[in-house]
């Protein structure tokens, strides 16, 4: 393609206003919670698990001393200093802060530090970043909380429910290594809301709560994202089978018993979803950890609700990478099967532009959505930068081919980021 009618789309692509339909951004309260410097951008972002891949200790992060977190980081940054994980972040501090190197130095993260600090200073620091520098509308935002505790912008954000809780139970303990973050549980959010879990049909009411709750809230969608502790097959369990197996306790399940309680309320949560008119999100594809099973998280799991609930709107996350055979089918197999093009730029700028050029071979194009998938608002922008910079090479290698004109490929790039999540959402 020509340089000049790449960077003409693009000049357009930027002037479009995103709806980031999957983010997880922390609260400005939140991240001023710890002690603030340079390193809490790379450990608040996806950055932080190629360093530990790299063989960085996780507990090195943990450090409240910027400088002993120096010398830790040092020994690794050339290691992940080609993925795009880093990469976003190096890119955001010359952004946003003004970093003139493409690295960190002995020299440079001292100045930088202390413009993190500046930054998180401002009140209007995340309206700048995301609404004048990414150019968002609005974004969804899985915070992994309860509406009550949620500390957002309502002129930034729109709240998503997380229902991981209500599916895996009373009293789940996780196989796999945690996150930084700490999740909620489902005792935790009863307790919130004053609910008793005595009986299985309260329980059952807990989550009528939870989707009403969320969707007075503002709520556009409910989420799933259990392939981070089982696999995605939800198989059909009774409602008389899982209420006596809810009377048994959580400590007197076998392992087949649980995953059968945690199948049925799988699918109770999407019969009320879209009884409520809420699109159900699923996470598919990699996993932001660094050690979990991977085929858990496989979006062919999912072929049977498809089926049973043709009046559900799914969105399949990540274009379930690196399942993305898998997912392009299932989304061309099904009408109310959708895709998120949310994380896979971050993840790879090659494979996304891959990944994108083969979409539009395949699945109708108001299929598709984006969302940032970031924690810190530096990761968010340097998110949108890379999904517009995709889009605008893909569209112009199209528009070279005679595939469409420079006019419908703008058409294509507003519907990805913004007209189809409106539709689709009913924003």
């Amino acid at each position: 393609m020509t340089n000049t009618l790449y960077f003409r789309l693009l000049e357009e692509i930027q002037k479009i206003k995103i709806v980031s339909t999957h983010e997880h951004i922390m609260s400005r309260d939140e991240v001023r919670q710890e002690p603030l410097h340079l390193f809490r951008v790379f450990e608040n972002s996806y950055a932080r698990l190629d360093f530990i891949t790299a063989g960085m200790p996780p507990e090195a992060w943990q450090k409240s001393d910027p400088q002993e977190v120096w010398e830790v980081f040092r020994k690794y940054q050339a290691q992940a200093s080609l993925t795009c994980f880093t990469r976003n972040i190096i890119r955001a501090l010359q952004d946003l802060y003004g970093l003139e190197e493409d690295c960190i130095t002995e020299e440079n993260w001292p100045e930088l530090s202390e413009k993190v600090r500046q930054a998180y200073d401002r009140e209007d620091w995340y309206h700048y970043v995301l609404t004048e520098r990414a150019n968002f509308e609005v974004a969804f935002l899985d915070t992994f909380w309860s509406v009550e505790k949620f500390t957002f912008d309502p002129e930034l954000f729109l709240p998503v429910l997380r229902t991981n809780p209500l599916i895996l139970g009373r009293g789940f303990v996780s196989r796999y290594p945690r996150g930084k973050v700490v999740h909620t549980t489902v005792e935790k959010l009863a307790g919130t809301w004053g609910v008793e879990l005595d009986e299985f049909q309260d329980y059952l009411g807990l989550v009528e709560m939870a989707i009403s709750r969320y969707k007075d809230a503002g709520a556009p969608a409910v989420k799933i994202a259990v392939a981070y502790e089982r696999s995605l097959v939800f198989d059909r369990v009774s409602r008389d089978e899982a209420a006596r197996l809810y009377g048994k306790g959580p400590g007197a399940l076998t392992a087949e018993e649980e995953k059968k309680l945690q199948d049925f309320m799988a699918h109770y949560i999407i019969q009320k979803a879209t009884e409520a008119g809420l699109p159900v999100q699923i996470h598919t594809g990699i996993l932001a950890r660094n050690a979990n099973v991977l085929a858990n998280s496989n979006p062919e799991n999912l072929n049977n609700l498809f089926l049973d609930y043709p009046e559900t709107r799914f969105i399949l996350l990540h274009f379930a990478f690196p399942y993305i055979g898998q997912v392009f089918s299932l989304a061309k197999m099904f009408p109310n099967v959708y895709l998120d093009f949310c994380w896979v730029p971050m993840l790879s700028r090659s494979a996304a532009a891959r990944a994108l050029e083969e979409f539009f071979d395949l699945v109708p194009y108001h299929k598709l959505v984006w969302g940032g998938d970031a924690y810190r608002v530096e990761e968010a922008y340097a998110g949108a930068c890379l999904a517009r910079e995709v889009m605008a090479s893909v569209l112009a290698g199209r528009v070279e081919r005679g595939d469409l004109d420079e006019e419908m490929a703008l058409t294509v790039a507003r519907a990805i980021l913004r007209d189809n999540a409106m539709e689709l959402f009913g924003i």
